[in-house]
């Protein structure tokens, strides 16, 4: 190729990126709370040094999402009820990659790994291969106990979305989570089984647990997957980032729990909790502790006795990052104070007054509105 033709050619490749293959796009899963948040916040905070790899985020209005999850490729439909379905937005995802101009592309979401349906799996692998030459889905999975725990505190954050899994009426890893086929496989990880089945040698599943991790540290094996990890500035970000999304404590579990159980009893209440948690969340502060949400070993060891063989299943197609062997180490399991349920008291009648008042702004604001509309139209 003359020296013409090649300039001609590399500005087309600037101009029309869209049109020409990436060496590689990854992929990463989740799932939840195996460390999504930080990778996600960490890869957004360095993506000037991420050399030929490009950090996706676009939403359908072509807008970089700053806290680097791509869950709006994820589709939800009759989240609540037993027809509950997930369907990819592929053509989105495919935009993303095409907007990028480096070689390599990534691209991260939890919300991907409730993706189960096969049909939409294997489309995606296909539209995929139409735009790089190799594509690499990534999984991390953890402790089957302190998974499950960590999934009913986080849900409490998320009334419209983790919840589906969890029922407040019940105490953490009872029996009443296993109720559902839908949260029985996600317990046990069976929802990343159809992209094993798709992907094959191109889905890797890693374990969260630090003896398992790259120098312990989920960034530093991180950088290593995405072939960065000889950049030693970034070796040394990754390995003093601080932790995201950190759980609530047990005060904000035990009032927020008691707060749902309460709320379930109304019609429509994963809206009403949704909102609540909207209205309070900002004030959750006032129930700041050392003390720990954990659960006592005889109950961990009855739930773990449980999913066990789904466990079982799960490893036979994923590999041993999959525990199948009780691990839960035993904990201290703090219990409330007197004063502790003082001062979740005095936190529920503040939060009372918050509510009233955002009630009475609601019902002031339609009076006005519908006095403008009688006698000023």
């Amino acid at each position: 190729m003359g020296a013409e033709k090649l300039l001609i050619y590399k500005r087309y490749q600037v101009d029309h990126p869209e049109m020409l293959k990436k060496e590689q796009v990854i992929l990463h899963i989740g799932l939840h709370k195996t460390g999504t948040t930080s990778i996600q916040q960490f890869l957004v905070e360095n993506r000037n040094q991420l050399g030929n790899l490009d950090y996706v985020c676009y939403t359908q209005e072509g807008c970089f999402r700053e806290d680097g999850n791509a869950y709006f490729l994820l589709k939800q439909k009759n989240w609540y009820s037993s027809k509950r379905s997930c369907q990819l937005d592929i053509p989105l995802l495919l935009t993303n990659i095409r907007k990028s101009q480096k070689k390599r592309v990534m691209i991260s979401s939890e919300a991907l790994s409730w993706c189960v349906n096969l049909a939409d799996i294997e489309e995606l692998k296909a539209q995929l291969l139409e735009v790089a030459h190799e594509v690499l889905v990534l999984a991390y999975v953890r402790e089957p106990v302190s998974f499950a725990i960590s999934i009913y505190t986080e849900g409490l954050k998320y009334p419209n979305s983790l919840s589906v899994l969890t029922d407040y009426n019940h105490p953490c890893l009872s029996s009443a989570h296993l109720r559902k086929q839908f949260s029985f496989e996600h317990y046990t990880f069976g929802n990343i089984l159809p992209w094993k089945d798709v992907f094959l040698n191109d889905f890797a599943v890693k374990s969260l647990e630090k003896e398992k991790l790259l120098a312990g540290n989920l960034l530093v094996e991180i950088l290593k997957i995405l072939e960065l990890g000889n950049c030693e500035e970034l070796h040394k970000k990754a390995l003093n980032y601080r932790r995201e999304n950190e759980g609530f404590n047990l005060l904000q579990v035990h009032y927020l729990t008691s707060l749902y159980r309460f709320l379930n009893k109304f019609k429509d209440s994963h809206r009403l909790k949704s909102l609540t948690y909207e209205l309070i969340k900002r004030k959750l502060h006032w129930l700041k502790s050392d003390k720990k949400f954990n659960v006592e070993k005889d109950v961990a060891t009855k739930y773990f006795a449980e999913i066990r063989d789904g466990l079982l299943m799960s490893k036979a197609h994923l590999g041993e990052s999959v525990d199948t062997e009780f691990k839960y180490k035993k904990r201290s399991v703090d219990s409330l104070s007197f004063l502790d349920y003082v001062k979740m008291l005095i936190v529920a009648i503040t939060h009372s007054f918050f509510f009233g008042a955002y009630i009475l702004t609601r019902i002031f604001k339609s009076i006005i509105g519908w006095l403008q509309e009688t006698f000023y139209s």
